[in-house]
């Protein structure tokens, strides 16, 4: 069975982390499947991701304690994701992702272009591509079976914030 027999499809909109308000993504049948509640005048700029009854699954937010562009994915208190970009890169976008049992993930691929893989130990858990739709605006994201979905959306979720974060400056 192939990644893409194996995996869950979700609808992202890319202006999901440029808005200050609540926005939905959707399953790959077009049913509301996460919210994405944006705390807009929070002062680390939160993004809290729910379940279709409203209950916090992840909040995520950057860090002030790091020097270069860092961004947390908590449940509760418990930090379980931590995603830096690199401070200098020559080809590409580099990012570190640290998950709290110590598992590095890699994204490889091209990001502005909204066409990444994240890998865990050189197998691809999370694939965002345009291609996958043909909605102006958004990109698709599969998640590989046993990888935790919401905790996957929550880190395109976030790296997605970085990008906006690097845009502004």
């Amino acid at each position: 069975m192939s990644f893409a027999q194996a995996s869950q499809t979700f609808v992202l909109n890319q202006k999901l982390v440029s808005l200050g308000g609540d926005l939905w993504i959707e399953d790959g049948n077009g049913n509301h499947a996460f919210e994405v509640d944006g705390k807009a005048f929070s002062l680390r700029r939160s993004l809290v991701l729910k379940d279709t009854s409203g209950n916090d699954l992840y909040e995520i937010n950057k860090s002030l304690a790091h020097i270069h562009t860092t961004f947390e994915i908590k449940r509760g208190d418990q930090v379980v994701a931590t995603i830096q970009k690199a401070l200098m890169t020559l080809f590409s976008e580099h990012f570190s992702i640290t998950a709290a049992n110590g598992d590095q993930l890699t994204v490889t691929g091209d990001w502005i272009s909204r066409e990444f893989h994240i890998q865990n130990n050189g197998a691809d858990v999370i694939v965002a591509s345009r291609s996958f739709l043909t909605i102006h605006g958004s990109y698709g994201v599969q998640i590989a079976a046993g990888f935790e979905v919401p905790l996957g959306l929550a880190i395109v979720i976030a790296l997605e914030q970085i990008e906006v974060e690097e845009g502004r400056r």
